[in-house]
């Protein structure tokens, strides 16, 4: 099979199943706050917010391969610090250019996340939401950067009002 020829967003050469953590930022479709708003430093979670912070949750919990460390839900995108460890994981050489899905990646997991949102979205009558096409990925490189993006990830909310994701910020 031929694949169409796409920039590439991921490290060339990279394993994105391999035992390492990562940092990933998925964003709504031209930034739009399905997930809820903030007001006076706290999250109000919409319906949508809600369940895509369930999925990850269960995600989390049902999945042996990888480990959710930290994850904030906010308006219009989120965050998660993720690491996967499987036993005995071999390095595998990736494939240059668009390829299928590697199981257990991030990649694969981000993916699937977006779907079963996408698809919880259509059974309950939110037909117009929509992901943005891509993610935002960074591989971690050290415990430093891991302690430093946990608490980015947990101050999120509190600093809003220079988030770049944030409409208000963007159009400054």
């Amino acid at each position: 099979m031929t694949w169409k020829y796409h920039k590439q967003y991921r490290l060339p050469e990279f394993d994105y199943s391999s035992n390492n953590s990562y940092y990933i930022t998925v964003c709504t479709k031209n930034q739009q706050p399905f997930f809820g708003e903030i007001a006076n430093n706290e999250m109000y979670f919409s319906e949508m917010g809600l369940q895509v912070t369930e999925l990850i949750l269960k995600e989390n919990e049902n999945l042996d391969y990888i480990t959710i460390h930290e994850f904030v839900v906010m308006p219009n995108h989120l965050h998660f610090l993720a690491e996967i460890f499987i036993e005995n994981n071999d390095f595998k050489i990736p494939v240059k250019g668009l390829h299928p899905l590697v199981p257990k990646s991030i990649s694969s997991f981000t993916n699937h996340l977006k779907g079963k949102l996408k698809r919880w979205c259509n059974e309950n009558d939110f037909k117009t939401f929509e992901w943005q096409a891509r993610f935002r990925d960074r591989i971690v490189r050290n415990t430093e950067e891991f302690e430093s993006l946990r608490n980015y990830i947990r101050n999120n909310v509190q600093t809003w009002s220079e988030d770049p994701e944030n409409e208000k910020v963007r159009k400054h």
